[in-house]
């Protein structure tokens, strides 16, 4: 079982920096229109593209992951909202040119092909959209050792500082793009998720139980230096 297997098999919804407080926050921030169509590129369990859409925003959703579209698909129908999941990858996403208003991604780049997955963020949107992607990064550039042990553990593609981050857009076709300030890994609060499907028999399963315990230890190994920034880039 991978690390992302393992997020759907928990029913994890918010695993990304900050959780789904940060979420929210961002979502706040933006203040996306009644109506706009919006591709979050890796939904997870749906968590947020559910939230998108009850504030009335059209949404489209993709993972690549089917136990996560499994679940984000039951949370949507529980919830009565009129959301479109698609089982795909960022890197290749199944939509015409120009489709989107905005791409709203939450640390789902750095396990892509960071290059492609943001040329596909850049075709898909309309003229005048726009791409937010909270992103996964360093305060400083880890070791080798470092990087392989996160590597293997996550299937992380980008371990990045900010200016790294920065280096990389800057080689993409969006000419107009900004970088919040690196925020520092939080503690999670506890947080309550009513439509949450956990599969509990995990729990009796001592690989799946060591799995949950190493993502504790590497979470507290490396909490003084991972965080996260928020990309925004302008098409036009």
């Amino acid at each position: 079982m991978d690390y992302h297997t393992l997020l759907a098999r928990l029913g994890e919804g918010s695993a990304h920096p900050g959780g789904f407080q940060a979420t929210k926050e961002l979502i706040g921030q933006i203040n996306f229109s009644r109506g706009t169509k919006v591709l979050e590129a890796g939904c997870g369990t749906g968590r947020t593209a559910c939230y998108l859409a009850g504030l009335g925003v059209s949404v489209t959703a993709i993972d690549r992951n089917g136990d996560m579209i499994q679940k984000a698909t039951h949370r949507a129908r529980l919830s009565g909202l009129p959301i479109r999941f698609m089982q795909a990858d960022a890197s290749s996403l199944p939509f015409p040119d120009e489709t989107f208003d905005a791409v709203f991604t939450e640390s789902v780049t750095a396990f892509t092909q960071g290059s492609t997955a943001i040329h596909e963020y850049w075709r898909v949107l309309k003229p005048t959209g726009v791409l937010y992607d909270r992103e996964l990064a360093f305060a400083k550039s880890l070791t080798t050792a470092q990087k392989k042990t996160l590597q293997s553990f996550y299937g992380l593609q980008h371990l990045r500082t900010v200016p790294e981050w920065l280096k990389l857009m800057s080689k993409s076709k969006f000419h107009k793009y900004s970088a919040s300030p690196f925020s520092q890994m939080k503690q999670m609060t506890n947080d309550h998720d009513p439509l949450r499907v956990i599969d509990h028999e995990l729990f009796t399963k001592p690989d799946v139980v060591a799995m949950m315990m190493k993502n504790e230890r590497l979470m507290s190994s490396f909490s003084n230096v991972m965080g996260s920034i928020v990309i925004t880039a302008w098409k036009a």
